[in-house]
């Protein structure tokens, strides 16, 4: 860890001055004196966080001098040679990169996403620990287009408790080729959860990956029109160790409106496969789940006068096979979903009756599923009345309360949830938009 830190501070240090050396040379009007307060904040802090948003906030400024050569050579110059050959990597990365924009006249792509939840749980732990998630969530991203379709991506995702100092962090990478085509798109490498189409449902997604697992980790297909959607992409969640277990899902989500009516059909699909570790005993057994979710529903906001109401009802489906024996079970049942807001109040209410959904909850818990652990219960009811407090093209802060009901237990979760956006490529900043209606930022959390 301290060498990881070392070798993010070192990298911070030479580009915070190869980027005033760049912005000296430009003469940039007060560039400097703003450059070396970010500097002395963020760049040069004995920590690898610090280097972390140091070097982005180092590349974000220097693009805006447009000197990529003369940025590259006073960076050679600052860095200290001699470092581990992983600095060296990183280091001829970064200027094959700075040098790749200067000839081919490339754009250079950034993006902020920043976030904090307040999530305090209360009532019956039998299925959930009663507990408090409290933390922010940054993730940076710089990148460089090549075609107006297609660009390529990286930076990290710093997850921070809060009071509790340094202690508790996570940094993880972020690192993906993306291509934004009119009706197909397509990623590949570790990239934002928020380029599905929308968010997944509970009985596929739980509250707490949402917090801490930002990134699919393999690829992404989509299709988009006027009135379909399909989402379908690979996420391989864990890499065969001596000590964990293979693992990764195949997910599939589509919507359609026959015509662009208020009527719609969809569905979901996911294929979960739990592995072996690496020379496995003989008592640990590969275990392939499969969830099916039929659907159709139907938009009532006109009919409605709310700006928003949507009914979906389908069948949820389990099929799982533990090939310790062969045993193939096949648990079903009944979903509805409501979801309705009007101005800057919303109400979503999901209820599920069946059979227990996760039947091998109790023996592999969180490894083998993702979504809520209330689905091990024949009945669950979950409404969440939630309240929009800011809301714009950037910014989105909302407060929730959420109501958790099973046969057998009953929690309740007081939330708040804050979302910060910003990036180059679709943020207007200042130029006019062709539309005068305001786009709401999505609150990933909620």
């Amino acid at each position: 860890m301290t060498t990881a830190m070392n070798m993010a501070t070192d990298i911070a240090d030479a580009a915070t001055a190869a980027a005033i050396n760049s912005l000296r040379q430009k003469n940039i009007a007060g560039g400097v004196s703003k450059f070396n307060i970010l500097a002395h904040r963020l760049g040069f802090r004995p920590d690898g966080e610090g280097a972390v948003i140091g070097m982005f906030y180092a590349v974000f400024i220097i693009s805006h001098t447009q000197d990529f050569s003369n940025f590259a050579t006073h960076f050679f110059t600052h860095l200290h040679m001699g470092k581990t050959c992983i600095t060296k990597i990183l280091l001829t990365a970064l200027i094959c990169f700075a040098t790749a924009i200067a000839t081919h006249a490339q754009h250079l792509t950034w993006s902020l996403d920043f976030g904090s939840v307040f999530d305090n749980r209360e009532g019956d732990n039998s299925i959930t620990d009663t507990k408090t998630f409290f933390f922010t969530n940054l993730a940076p991203e710089i990148g460089v287009q090549f075609t107006k379709r297609d660009r390529i991506s990286g930076g990290v995702v710093w997850n921070q408790p809060i009071g509790n100092e340094w202690d508790g962090y996570r940094i993880s990478p972020t690192l993906y080729y993306r291509h934004q085509g009119r009706r197909w798109s397509a990623s590949m490498g570790m990239f934002p959860r928020t380029q599905l189409h929308q968010p997944l449902p509970g009985f596929l997604w739980c509250d707490s990956l949402t917090y801490f697992q930002r990134n699919i980790r393999g690829f992404l297909v989509q299709y988009n029109s006027r009135n379909a959607f399909i989402d379908f992409y690979l996420d391989w969640r864990q890499l065969q160790t001596a000590t964990k277990r293979e693992a990764f899902n195949i997910v599939f989500h589509g919507e359609w409106r026959p015509r662009g009516r208020s009527f719609l059909i969809g569905g979901h699909a996911m294929m979960n496969h739990f592995a072996l570790t690496r020379h496995a005993p003989a008592n640990q057994h590969i275990v392939d789940n499969f969830l099916a979710n039929p659907y159709v529903g139907i938009d009532l906001k006109q009919a409605s006068g709310l700006d928003s109401l949507v009914i979906k009802g389908g069948a949820l489906i389990t099929i799982e096979r533990n090939r310790a024996n062969n045993e193939w079970r096949m648990p079903a049942g009944a979903w509805i979903e409501i979801t309705g807001e009007w101005k800057w109040l919303g109400l979503r209410n999901s209820f599920y009756a069946g059979g227990r959904l996760f039947p091998s909850y109790s023996e592999l818990g969180a490894e083998l599923y993702q979504g809520e652990p209330f689905y091990q219960s024949d009945l669950y009811n979950r409404t969440d009345i939630y309240a929009r407090i800011i809301g714009n093209e950037y910014v989105n802060l909302e407060a929730s309360l959420d109501f958790n009901i099973t046969k057998d237990s009953f929690i309740f979760y007081q939330r708040l949830m804050l979302r910060v956006y910003l990036d180059n490529f679709n943020c207007p900043f200042g130029k006019k938009k062709k539309s005068k209606s305001r786009s709401i930022l999505a609150n990933t959390y909620l």
